[in-house]
């Protein structure tokens, strides 16, 4: 753990915190092929869930697009980080779209977790958000497989709706890669009532993990923390709701102008400080620079 020490005021950074390894390799391949692609370069959805990172790339002339449709025949593809819908590839090269992947290793895992699981004929339940784009790309994996039955819940009070219909019988666990491990584990739990037979994955990214529990272990030794993320990154949102589990206040800012004027500084005496896995080094070090200031 970094400390720096300024006036009255004392400012630690989280053990784990900032980039992990696929968004980095997302990022640097997006940049890459704004320098050196001869084609038009798009991106299929938000690359990572971080507005500031997508400007700079919007800057450098790679467009992020909602669907394939958006992209000219001819041009450059990237896929985000999260994954897609093998669909939108498929029909993207048909158009003569070069498709370069950047889906997280991670993320890849838990698609071939799923789809080996619905091919071996288990229910398989995903712990995450339905509408995240990581859960749509790896139900519509698993849905290539015949016959495959596949649903998302977020917590174990979805289950009983989420499986009407389903065989309960046979059951496959899955998470989301940015997922907490306690409602992972709840979910799993309450599955274990009903289900005859279970194969359960922890497919929470290892990065994830970490930053939740440094993020946790920080805030029981402060004042207040600072949570640096878009405000779209679920990972992010995580790490705030970790800090307010264990009663410590938590602000989540995507970029320092935030904190302006914000009253819980003035009263805080120690801060800590951690970011998401899609918050790049530069918006960490203008936050640090202003606490320091204060």
């Amino acid at each position: 753990m970094e400390q720096t020490t300024k006036a009255k005021k004392k400012i630690l950074i989280a053990e784990h915190s900032g980039f992990c390894y696929g968004v980095k390799m997302a990022v640097d391949k997006a940049f890459d092929l704004a320098e050196t692609s001869s084609r038009p370069v798009y991106v299929l959805g938000e690359l990572i869930h971080n507005p500031q990172v997508i400007e700079k790339l919007h800057e450098k002339n790679v467009k992020t697009v909602k669907s394939v449709e958006e992209i000219p025949p001819g041009s450059a593809c990237l896929i985000r980080t999260h994954g897609v819908d093998p669909e939108h590839i498929d029909k993207a090269q048909t158009k003569d779209i070069s498709v370069s992947d950047a889906t997280c290793p991670d993320v890849r895992r838990v698609q071939e977790r799923a789809m080996a699981l619905a091919h071996e004929g288990y229910t398989v339940i995903v712990v995450g958000k339905e509408e995240h784009p990581e859960i749509v790309g790896i139900m519509a994996h698993s849905r290539c497989i015949e016959g495959a039955n596949i649903v998302a819940v977020n917590s174990p009070d979805e289950l009983e709706s989420a499986l009407q219909g389903y065989s309960k019988s046979r059951v496959g666990i899955v998470s989301q890669t940015t997922q907490k491990e306690e409602t992972f584990f709840q979910v799993v739990a309450e599955v274990a009532k009903f289900a005859r037979e279970m194969k359960v994955y922890n497919t929470i990214c290892p990065a994830t993990f970490k930053r939740q529990t440094a993020a946790e272990k920080l805030a029981h030794e402060v004042d207040l923390m600072v949570v640096i993320g878009g405000k779209n990154s679920s990972n992010t949102t995580h790490l705030a709701e970790v800090c307010r589990e264990i009663g410590t206040p938590a602000i989540h800012i995507e970029t320092v102008a935030e904190l302006t004027g914000h009253s819980d500084l003035e009263a805080a005496e120690t801060i800590g400080v951690t970011a998401g896995a899609s918050t790049p080094d530069w918006l960490v070090q203008d936050v640090l620079h202003y606490l320091e200031s204060l």
